[in-house]
């Protein structure tokens, strides 16, 4: 019998009251929000305030090798009973899924450039096939590699792509020791035979996968043999809204805000976020901002907020792109397109909102508006600037609802008004252009839509970012 999510923590937490303590744990799932939640209370039960910063490691399993991560496990505790060490996204646990796009490995390795050379390198290596020692030595086979990845990639690689490809062996002479990729994989069994020998008695060791583990992983068994692991499902609805494990959270929740939530808002709610926590939990901080000093949260509340899926998706990657924020906007995209969604419509998206902060942008100006900020509440921006604005511009933009901001939700342009300042309307005019360069190359090429849209996204939040 599946167990529910909230049962699994608890029982957790008790043991750890009860001193039952477990040398090592996976917490892993969907359920992004109770894995935080859990891992949080864990360690507020196990480490005290005041000597947690010389006992409490938490390390990227992507970034450290496993003789690092057991070299956090084999030290001593200060001041304390239990030396903690975290560690999220062991690759171990992921390895059936490896299905990044090259560009998003070549990405993400660029952004490893300045924090983990070694990572960086070795993620570059393992993409091409050849040996960081042969990155470092110039060698024609990494020259070939390029090529081939070059033609993958659709013939041509972008100035900033093809500088760090230029700049790597150099990055690769300053590792002190190479290995092949074939070494650094078969380091995890180092793990297993530390899972399978005798673990330490005052140490523990913490796994933080945001993610489904096949429950056959070779790693997930052990764990289960010797420690504690738990999977975090998306909350199952209950026979009421008394026995809903979700209901009983949005209602706990929106208590700390003096807020209360009907049962029709609540079925909105649930359908909208598909009883993810933690959508839920972004959707609630939204809802908050919208109604103010509105005691009671309807059905009419939750429409207005809270989007469809595929729409909230694409809302997200706008809001990021709106903020600069490359991570985010790159992590919306791809769980828009992973939900089926065809790229031209996301495009389209991006292209509309872009005119819309033209639009916001040229009424700034136009009126003198001083930012707002994040200081202004929405239903002051709605009364004392949205309406007014309606008033006076909302027959001098385009009829079209969809191609008029002052005829879309006040909340849409209350976003927007939150971040303009954040592109001038030289950048806003460039992007568009970028968007519309990309919706003909979708069009009449034959080139991966994610990787255009990726490299989209990323010369938007970051490229014209530079040159400010």
């Amino acid at each position: 019998m599946k167990q529910n999510p909230e049962t699994k923590s608890v029982n957790i937490l008790r043991e750890i009251e009860d001193n039952k303590i477990a040398p090592v744990y996976l917490l892993c799932g969907t359920e992004t929000f109770l894995i935080e939640g859990t891992l949080k209370q864990m360690l507020d039960k196990l480490l005290p305030p005041e000597s947690r910063d010389f006992n409490l490691s938490i390390l990227d399993g992507n970034m450290v090798s496993v003789r690092e991560i057991l070299s956090h496990v084999d030290l001593y505790p200060l001041m304390s009973d239990w030396r903690v060490v975290v560690v999220e996204n062991f690759p171990a646990f992921k390895s059936q899924n490896r299905t990044s796009s090259p560009l998003t490995i070549i990405r993400n390795a660029m952004q490893h450039e300045s924090e983990n050379i070694q990572r960086c390198v070795l993620d570059i290596a393992k993409l091409l096939g050849i040996t960081s020692q042969q990155i470092a030595d110039n060698h024609p086979a990494y020259s070939s590699a390029i090529e081939e990845i070059t033609e993958k990639l659709g013939g041509v690689l972008s100035e900033d792509v093809r500088t760090f490809f230029q700049r790597l062996p150099n990055l690769s002479s300053q590792i002190e020791t190479h290995t092949d990729n074939e070494s650094e994989d078969n380091n995890t069994d180092l793990m297993m035979d530390w899972l399978q020998g005798e673990l330490p008695m005052s140490s523990i060791l913490i796994f933080v996968v945001k993610g489904e583990v096949n429950n056959q992983n070779r790693f997930a068994k052990a764990i289960q043999e010797v420690g504690k692991y738990v999977s975090y499902d998306v909350n199952e609805k209950g026979d009421s809204f008394n026995k809903d494990p979700l209901y009983k959270k949005v209602v706990e929740k929106l208590a700390t805000f003096n807020k209360k939530i009907t049962p029709r808002a609540f079925d909105q709610l649930r359908k909208r976020t598909g009883g993810d926590m933690q959508l839920v939990s972004e959707a609630i901080n939204k809802i908050i901002d919208f109604v103010g000093d509105k005691e009671q949260i309807d059905d009419l509340d939750i429409r207005n907020v809270v989007s469809q899926t595929h729409y909230d998706g694409i809302f997200d990657i706008t809001d990021a792109i709106s903020r600069r924020s490359t991570k985010q906007a790159i992590k919306s995209l791809r769980e828009v397109i992973s939900s089926g969604l065809d790229p031209i419509p996301i495009t389209a998206a991006i292209a509309n909102h872009l005119r819309f902060c033209i639009q916001v942008k040229l009424i700034i100006l136009k009126k003198g508006i001083k930012p707002i900020g994040r200081q202004m509440r929405y239903p002051d921006f709605t009364s004392k600037i949205f309406q007014p604005l309606v008033e006076e511009f909302g027959d001098l933009l385009p009829t079209s609802q969809t191609s008029n901001i002052l005829k879309r939700s006040p909340y849409i342009t209350y976003k927007i008004f939150q971040s303009i300042n954040t592109f001038t309307t030289h950048e806003l005019m460039d992007a568009l252009n970028k968007v519309l360069d990309v919706e003909i190359q979708l069009k009449t090429t034959p080139f991966s839509g994610e990787i255009l849209l990726e490299q989209l996204v990323f010369d938007i939040c970051r490229s014209s970012k530079k040159k400010r």
